[in-house]
């Protein structure tokens, strides 16, 4: 077969494939905790409500099981739905001083808010994000709070709003507590105590895992879990540029070509320029990993339109990652920052699959 005969075959097999394909989604949860100087906290999670009511993480789950509770009989909905209110009451637990705050309950997903959705998409492509509220009383002697998710949510970004404090927001990964929140308030030992004052503000600590450091590394972590172990897409993808093509500088060339269309179209669309629905971003994605197995299978050698493959496929996924950062609401001037500290953590977890791929088989 000749070239470009293989490569419009390539391309046409790709495209078949990917039409039943997806890539894996971003962070699942957005969550925001507000708490006022009269110690009211709100916590409001939005999450992907199926594979919630499921009991399943988004970065796991099957798009079939969603489709058949969205559309299945109303009753299995509101069962799963309550069965998911349950666990979030259960599972959501926030600290003051390491004791308890209880929390309850003021708005969860249920079947008004599904056909709302429905009424809203009429194409009734997933996922249905939907939000959970939590409502509760600090005490006004509290020096910190900490927040726990339930670990089937898996990451979660939590934009933090304390009194007399710039809001900032921070990852949180699946089954990790948050690093310590100042509240704000003064303790009983100092002048003017009581929720909202500001007792003496040098022999106080404000909230600081979130110092500038601290919030680059969890970002940094972050994008490297997006890779490893959340990512197969990218996985398959850098160990196909690499099963072609084992010499270093051909295969970083093309890893290099996609960080930059990555970076680029994640800043873009983060700053709602550019975007497009992910109905036609994932597949898209998943016909750019068809298409270099496929490529691989009909060629020996690296063509120059692999990088423009690669190129591709960072466009793609940087407008798919960006849905996150979207809505998790980040304070002005750290969207920089975090997008930047991501993208290094998504570049070392390449790096750590192209490694193992050369410990595993480069000596062949």
């Amino acid at each position: 077969m000749r070239w470009p005969l293989r490569l419009y075959a390539a391309v046409a097999m790709s495209v078949v494939f990917a039409t039943t394909l997806f890539a894996h989604p971003p962070v699942s949860g957005v969550a925001f905790l507000k708490l006022s100087p009269g110690g009211h906290v709100v916590i409001r999670l939005e999450h992907d409500a199926l594979a919630y009511a499921l009991n399943e993480s988004s970065t796991r789950i099957a798009d079939a099981p969603m489709y058949q509770l969205l559309n299945g009989p109303h009753e299995d909905l509101v069962a799963a739905f309550q069965d998911g209110r349950e666990r979030m009451g259960a599972g959501l637990r926030l600290f003051a001083d390491d004791v308890p705050v209880t929390l309850a309950i003021t708005q969860a997903p249920d079947l008004d808010a599904v056909l709302a959705w429905k009424h809203d998409n009429p194409a009734g492509k997933l996922p249905v994000r939907l939000e959970f509220a939590l409502e509760g009383e600090v005490p006004g002697t509290a020096r910190s709070l900490t927040v726990r998710f339930p670990p089937v949510l898996g990451d979660v970004i939590l934009t933090i709003q304390t009194p007399g404090v710039e809001p900032v927001a921070i990852p949180i990964a699946a089954e990790a507590t948050s690093p310590q929140i100042d509240t704000g308030f003064s303790s009983p030992n100092d002048q003017g105590a009581g929720p909202g004052t500001s007792g003496k503000p040098e022999e106080r600590s404000r909230f600081n895992p979130t110092g500038t450091l601290a919030v680059v590394w969890r970002y940094i972590v972050l994008g490297f879990t997006h890779i490893i172990p959340d990512g197969p897409d990218h996985v398959l993808f850098v160990f196909g540029l690499f099963l072609l093509s084992p010499h270093l500088k051909i295969v970083l060339l093309q890893i290099t070509a996609f960080t930059i269309a990555h970076t680029l179209t994640l800043t873009l669309t983060a700053l709602h320029i550019v975007g497009l629905p992910s109905s036609i971003v994932e597949p898209t994605i998943a016909a750019t990993i068809a298409f270099i197995g496929i490529e691989n299978i009909l060629t020996t050698k690296v063509h120059a339109w692999r990088i423009g493959v690669a190129f591709a496929f960072g466009l793609v996924h940087g407008m798919g990652v960006a849905t996150v950062f979207n809505e998790a609401g980040f304070p002005p001037g750290q969207l920089v920052s975090s997008l930047a500290a991501f993208t290094v953590g998504v570049e070392a977890g390449h790096v750590a699959v192209l490694a193992a791929a050369f410990l595993a088989l480069g000596w062949w």
